[in-house]
């Protein structure tokens, strides 16, 4: 109700503008019939309310498959398997707008060791979506130990129930994340197993176009074993597959932190389990030209190289040092303290 009067006002500072006869109050009356009841409501909405502020319509949630295609191929460094999220969402977006629809949400649990890329690629997957990325009103982050550790849980999983009903009532086209589940406390992805399921209605809420991601450290360092043994199987990273690794995952999964005996599991009702690999020296040298780039350098000397490069440590074992241990992540305060100091010396 309070958009229809918004949109009624919209409309009499239209005319405004564009008649040289000062509103009369039957035209203000005509302008507010206009708004309640002789255009449709959407098309009405979309050429007013909706310019100044974010709807969940086409123009605001664009839904670019291509630009996550092209955002993960550019931005996404050996990670084979990731590129297959342009796939799962591509097929998210078709059934849409297909007349039989999606029939459950969909699930994405992204896994692997800290700083190889999770949180950057669902960011990505929200910067396609999105017109506003991840500051839009309806991508939904949640962090494992700050917003649910164990104290006080009942509380917090009704504050949760609540939170996700009033955002997909606004906007089924919702993308909600679940970060950091390692930390989270156990029971609490059991509170929402309704919303993952295969229901038409939660609450009165539909959720079948809805996205969740969940996102963990956990299962890492089995990703790491099972690339190593199959690397002495002579397949390369270019051919490892979702079946190399999605049993180990959900095994690993089902008995670790906000994980353990979860029903989601359980249930089958996680869509796809992705893992993200454990990087090499080559992708991490990627990732350091990649973030000097962004910081204006295009092309850093030897020394800045291996100036950043010090920062990676190298496993899973002394003795077989083929991972980084710590990914690309600290490269984001690294690398502009790295220029700074060799700028300096140059000055100098």
């Amino acid at each position: 109700m309070v958009q229809k009067y918004l949109i009624g006002i919209y409309l009499i500072m239209f005319l405004s503008s564009t008649l040289s006869e000062p509103i009369t109050i039957s035209l203000v009356g005509s302008a507010i019939v206009l708004a309640s009841g002789w255009y449709k409501w959407d098309t009405l909405k979309d050429a007013t309310y909706c310019k100044f502020t974010e709807c969940c319509n086409d123009y605001h949630i664009p839904f670019d498959v291509q630009k996550l295609r092209d955002s993960l191929s550019q931005r996404m460094f050996g990670q084979p398997l990731v590129n297959e999220l342009f796939n799962i969402i591509s097929a998210h977006k078709e059934n849409i707008n297909e007349s039989n629809g999606n029939k459950k949400a969909l699930v994405i649990s992204l896994h692997g060791w800290s700083g190889v890329g999770k949180n950057f690629a669902s960011t990505m997957i929200a910067e396609a979506i999105y017109r506003k990325g991840m500051q839009s009103n309806y991508v939904k982050l949640f962090m494992g130990k700050k917003d649910f550790d164990c104290y006080e849980l009942e509380k917090k999983k009704q504050m949760l129930v609540n939170t996700l009903n009033t955002l997909v009532k606004k906007c089924p086209k919702s993308l909600i994340i679940f970060d950091e589940i390692h930390h989270m406390c156990p029971s609490v992805l059991d509170t929402i197993i309704p919303m993952l399921d295969h229901h038409s209605a939660v609450d009165e809420v539909d959720y079948r176009n809805t996205i969740f991601i969940f996102i963990s450290n956990i299962g890492g360092h089995e990703i790491a074993t099972k690339l190593l043994e199959l690397y002495e199987k002579g397949v390369t990273r270019s051919e490892v597959e979702f079946r190399d690794f999605e049993p180990i995952i959900r095994r690993t999964a089902y008995f670790q932190g906000g994980f353990e005996k979860a029903a989601a599991i359980a249930h089958h009702l996680i869509d796809h389990y992705v893992p993200f690999l454990p990087l090499e020296q080559h992708h991490v040298e990627m990732c350091a030209l990649a973030e000097f780039k962004a910081n204006g350098v295009e092309k850093p000397s030897k020394k800045m190289m291996a100036d950043a490069l010090t920062v990676i440590t190298y496993g899973p074992p002394e003795t077989q040092p083929i991972f980084a241990n710590n990914g690309c992540r600290r490269f984001t305060r690294h690398i502009p303290y790295v220029i700074k100091k060799h700028t300096r010396k140059t000055e100098l």
